[in-house]
C-alpha cells in the first residue's frame, strides 16, 4: 500500500484511487459505493486516458470529504488485506467542484417493495393511492436508498412495521447514523409516533433536517448532531443503525442499551461475511437474532430484546 498524501486545508474533496486486479472489482464495489455515494469511477487499460494501467488491472476512484479520507483509505486497505487482494492506494486533493449538482444528473426515482417509492426532491411526482413516497435531497449525506445497505434497511423497517400488533403511534424510534434521514422518515410515515435521528457529520445533519421538512414530519422527527447513542435519553422500541461493522462492533454495548424491553434493533452496513461476528457481539448484550437478509454481499440483521 502507498502512503497517504497530505490533504491541504480548504480542499473541497479527495480522490482515493485504488488499483486492483480486475477479478477483485466485484467484491470491492459495494464498499467503494458506501464510502463514496457521490460516485465511483472505474478505469482499465482500455479506458481513454488510462494507458498507464496494465491489462487486467482496474483503477477505482472514490470521492470523499477531506476529513474522511484517512478512515476511508484505512477501510479499503483493511478489506484488501483481509481478502488477500494486491492493491495500490493513493490520495489526490481536488479543487472545488459542485459534486452534488453533477450527481443529481444521474439520480432517478425508484420503487422498493410493494408500497415504497423514493424520489429526489427535484423530480417529485403525485403520490399514488396506497403508496408511501419518500422525498430525498441527500446533499452530501449517505442514504438515498440506491445502495444495498439502505435498501435492505428500508425493507427491514417496513417488515417490522407490518408485524406490529400495537398502535405504532405509541412507539418511539432511534436512527443512529441517520445520514439523509430516510430510514427515520420512513418509520414516521409508517405511523411511528416519535423518532430521533443522530448524525456525526454536520453536512448530513443539515441534509437530514431538510428532508424532514420536505416530507412534512418535523412534528415527530428530531435530528441530533452526535455520534454517541448515550447522548439520547431513554430507550426505544425500534432502533436502527446503518453503519459499517467497524463502528457497530465497538458501539454494541451502548447501542444495545437503547433497545427497550421487547424492542427491535435493525443493523445494516454489514458485509454478509461479518454477520456471525456482529450477531455474537450483540448477543453478549442481551439481544437475540430474529432474521437477516442479504443482497450483493451486503446484509441487514434484525435482533430483538426478549
Amino acid at each position: 500500500m502507498s502512503e497517504p498524501a497530505a490533504v491541504s486545508d480548504g480542499v473541497e474533496s479527495v480522490a482515493l484511487q485504488l488499483t486492483v486486479p480486475e477479478t477483485a472489482v466485484d467484491g470491492l464495489t459495494g464498499l467503494c459505493w458506501l464510502l463514496s455515494p457521490r460516485g465511483v469511477l472505474l478505469e482499465d487499460a482500455f479506458t481513454l486516458g488510462s494507458a498507464t494501467l496494465p491489462v487486467g488491472q482496474v483503477r477505482m476512484t472514490l470521492y470523499v470529504p477531506p476529513a474522511e479520507a484517512e478512515s476511508a483509505q484505512a477501510l479499503l486497505a483493511g478489506e484488501c488485506a483481509a481478502a488477500d487482494i494486491p492493491a495500490q492506494l493513493s490520495q489526490t486533493p481536488l479543487p472545488h467542484e459542485d459534486w452534488n449538482r453533477v450527481w443529481k444528473l444521474h439520480y432517478k426515482p425508484f420503487n422498493l417493495g410493494q408500497r415504497l417509492r423514493i424520489e429526489p426532491a427535484w423530480l417529485v411526482e403525485p403520490e399514488a393511492p396506497g403508496q408511501i413516497r419518500l422525498v430525498v435531497d441527500p446533499g452530501l449525506a449517505f442514504g438515498t436508498g440506491t445502495h444495498e445497505t439502505t435498501r435492505l434497511c428500508l425493507q427491514a423497517v417496513e417488515i417490522w412495521a407490518a408485524r406490529q400488533a400495537k398502535d405504532l403511534s405509541q412507539i418511539a424510534m432511534l436512527d443512529v447514523g441517520t445520514g439523509s434521514g430516510v430510514l427515520a422518515i420512513l418509520a414516521v410515515r409508517l405511523g411511528v409516533g416519535r423518532a430521533v435521528g443522530t448524525e456525526i457529520e454536520r453536512d448530513a445533519v443539515a441534509s437530514a433536517q431538510r428532508n424532514v421538512e420536505l416530507n412534512g414530519v418535523a412534528d415527530r422527527l428530531t435530528i441530533r448532531h452526535t455520534g454517541d447513542p448515550r447522548d439520547i435519553a431513554g430507550t426505544f422500541q425500534l432502533v436502527v443503525a446503518n453503519i459499517l461493522s467497524s463502528v457497530l462492533l465497538p458501539m454494541a454495548p451502548n447501542l444495545a442499551r437503547k433497545v427497550a424491553p421487547h424492542g427491535t434493533l435493525i443493523l445494516s452496513g454489514l458485509l454478509a461475511r461479518e454477520l456471525p461476528a456482529v450477531t455474537a457481539a450483540y448477543q453478549r448484550h442481551g439481544l437475540e437474532p430474529l432474521e437477516h437478509v442479504t443482497e450483493n454481499g451486503w446484509a441487514a440483521l434484525t435482533l430483538q430484546r426478549p
